[in-house]
């Protein structure tokens, strides 16, 4: 009898063991901080995960990039030391220079049905077939996180119209392509990290900054440039992606639950941010005066088209790609 309950006990023991040893936990880094869109479909993300493997696929959130930037969260990627990642899919264009550099091109893209098109057609395999290569792979296979929901130029004095631009000095992010389109909107760019935006408004560094609309509640930053144009210079997403080795080196079914756990988390996120939009318009109407603006756009695209011409001639932008992404449908 004390025979069979040690062998009882052995077995248990070893059934644990083998249990505990089958269990992994994937890190999640995001730039983003508690209370966002993202954490929010983060958690719903890490739910489905760990529900779906039956706790045998953990998922640890890091916010606040406290793994690292979207520049080293990349490289930690590439070779397996980061499991997973989510941020804006313009933190992959120096990969992916062409296809996702165009991206940033205002108003090549015409609103977000016709980004998704791109995302999921031919024109964009070969993008995915980079990453791949560099040791990123999209989850997100289905694009469904509108991320802003909308684009809008904060700044510290009245911008209405075109020539309300000219020499207005804004802060940038470091994309050549999205710069030099500024320019050529008239204003003043210069390259700041998104954390010193605020201050440098406040010192008169810069007067303002394209950003999406979900980003200005958070950030405080309607506090130092009240006035919010609608821009909608381009659409843009926020894609989960997984290390290729990680990747690998997961069981057919445990990459399944990954994709779908990832497309249901877009769909969250972009109802979150939807939701959230005019919630955060009236609070800073309500804390800081902000004055929102909507303008006919139709000028700005105008503008734009000598500039497109101007990309694909220098070879900056593929003639190709460019005709492509235009013939696809919005829906």
């Amino acid at each position: 009898m004390k025979t069979s309950k040690l062998l009882a006990l052995l077995l248990a023991l070893a059934f644990a063991a083998g249990t505990a040893h089958a269990q992994r936990t994937l890190k999640i880094n995001e730039s983003l901080g508690p209370g966002s869109p993202e954490e929010a479909a983060l958690k719903a993300f890490q739910k489905s995960v760990e529900a779906g493997s039956q706790g045998q696929l953990k998922v640890a959130i890091h916010l606040s990039d406290a793994l690292g930037n979207p520049q080293s969260s990349l490289e930690n990627l590439s070779t397996g030391t980061l499991e997973l990642y989510s941020g804006a899919l313009e933190y992959y264009q120096p990969i992916v220079p062409q296809e996702i550099g165009v991206l940033a091109v205002p108003y090549v893209i015409r609103d977000y049905g016709h980004l998704r098109r791109y995302l999921m057609s031919p024109a964009f395999d070969g993008a995915k077939q980079k990453l791949s290569a560099r040791g990123v792979r999209f989850l997100s296979t289905e694009f469904y996180a509108e991320r802003g929901p909308y684009r809008v130029l904060i700044s510290s004095r009245p911008v209405k119209s075109l020539a309300d631009l000219k020499g207005l000095r804004i802060r940038m992010y470091p994309n050549e392509n999205a710069i030099n389109a500024w320019r050529h909107l008239g204003t003043v760019p210069t390259v700041l990290p998104y954390t010193e935006t605020y201050l440098a408004i406040r010192q008169g560094v810069v007067q303002g900054a394209p950003f999406p609309l979900s980003l200005l509640q958070s950030s405080k930053l309607t506090e130092v440039a009240k006035y919010v144009l609608r821009i909608d210079e381009f659409p843009q997403t926020w894609p989960i992606t997984v290390s290729e080795r990680v990747w690998r080196s997961l069981k057919p079914g445990e990459q399944q639950l990954l994709v779908r756990a990832a497309n249901e988390a877009g769909k969250l996120y972009a109802a979150e941010v939807n939701s959230r939009a005019q919630r955060d318009i009236d609070q800073m109407k309500k804390d800081n005066g902000a004055e929102f603006v909507q303008v006919d756009l139709e000028p700005f695209r105008a503008h734009m088209r000598a500039f497109h011409e101007q990309l694909i001639k220098a070879g900056t932008v593929r003639k190709d790609l460019y005709d492509a992404i235009a013939a696809l449908p919005s829906q």
